[in-house]
């Protein structure tokens, strides 16, 4: 077994503040922001001084004005949750984000390569949550209880900002973690047993092209220790910004591999085999 993600007070660890107690950059900024990832254009960083509380609370604003035209959300994602991408950036935990119901398109979709602004895939994971009480879970065994499916999720990410910009920590946290769209596949049901729960560890997903040329495998085991542990932190992190999961929420846990670039005219499954009940894929076509 993997150990277990240790839940930690965040006012006692430096994590993330609640939005109310941050310094918000200015609205001016989150403006430009929240207008250059609506039109696709590129936009600006976020100041080299700014915190990462401050821009939990810039993230509050711009999610608040993309939302307008995205919708209804669908719940919350966590990025930079591999330990090799926490090293690039230097950091010890990984960083949350907003997930609307817009942005999920079903397995088979076909969309432009040009889809934003630089654009990239990665082979991801989604748990659904079914009840309110995971908001006290603290331990894998617990957590399992209250989650629905393990869905399979290819994240398109969208690198808004502007050649030249810093590509730091605030900045990824201010573009909601540079989520723009994400293909989802059909789910496998969640099995609160001590089995499952290993399995989850040992989830293997495989990343192949139209060829049917591999071009990545990754294991659960790659998203911090295991995919339990992220949603351990979701809770922490959504609870210290005041909100709570609720059923039906979606928790998107992070990529299980590398990033990769979006080539147009090629299509990219990502199966996910290794679970005790059932294997699903997800596919996307880029044009």
């Amino acid at each position: 077994m993997f150990k277990q993600f240790v839940l930690i007070p965040f006012l006692t660890a430096g994590f993330v503040l609640p939005v109310a107690a941050a310094a918000c950059p200015d609205d001016q900024l989150i403006a430009a922001t929240a207008e250059a990832f609506l039109t696709k254009a590129p936009g600006p960083g976020y100041p080299e001084s700014l915190t990462l509380e401050d821009a939990y609370c810039g993230q509050a604003k711009f999610v608040a004005l993309i939302g307008e035209q995205l919708g209804e959300r669908a719940g919350y994602k966590a990025g930079q949750t591999s330990k090799r991408l926490q090293e690039v950036f230097g950091a010890d935990e990984p960083v949350g984000g907003v997930m609307f119901k817009s942005m999920l398109l079903p397995s088979g979709t076909e969309i432009e390569a040009n889809y934003g602004v630089r654009t990239a895939y990665e082979a991801d994971l989604i748990v659904t949550v079914i009840d309110e009480r995971i908001n006290a879970a603290r331990t894998h065994d617990e957590v399992v209880q209250y989650l629905g499916e393990v869905i399979p999720f290819i994240e398109l990410l969208d690198v808004v900002l502007a050649e030249g910009e810093a590509m730091t920590r605030p900045a990824i946290v201010g573009y909601n973690v540079m989520s723009r769209f994400g293909v989802v596949g059909a789910g496998i049901p969640v099995e609160p047993t001590p089995e499952f729960i290993d399995a989850l560890a040992n989830l293997e997903a495989v990343m192949t092209d139209d060829t049917g040329a591999e071009i990545e495998r990754a294991m659960g085991s790659a998203i911090m220790e295991h995919p339990l542990n992220v949603v351990l932190w979701l809770i922490q992190h959504v609870n210290a910004q005041g909100q709570q999961l609720r059923p039906g929420d979606i928790l998107s846990l992070g990529t299980m591999g590398s990033p990769r670039p979006v080539e147009a005219g090629r299509t990219i499954t990502v199966r996910y085999t290794g679970l005790p009940n059932g294997e699903s894929e997800t596919a996307v076509t880029f044009r």
